[in-house]
């Protein structure tokens, strides 16, 4: 996984179920201390607090990865 394609998942996510964001973006991190291991995190800028993000979050861990809201 990439964090272009977990960015193409959410978009593709949010536009299904008509929420408004402003724009997603995705970083990689390391945890080399911990686990020796890295995580994608997508961040969903302009969410508006809904109860779906429940749902978003079970599609993100079922990829692989975490999203964030930035409001």
């Amino acid at each position: 996984m990439t964090p272009n394609a977990a960015k193409k998942i959410i978009r593709q996510a949010l536009e299904e179920r008509q929420l408004p964001f402003a724009r997603l973006t995705a970083r990689t991190v390391g945890f080399v201390d911990l686990a020796r291991d890295s995580k994608i995190f997508v961040a969903i800028h302009g969410w508006q607090p809904n109860p779906t993000w429940d749902e978003l979050q079970r599609v993100a861990h079922s990829n692989g990865f975490c999203i964030e809201d930035k409001p």
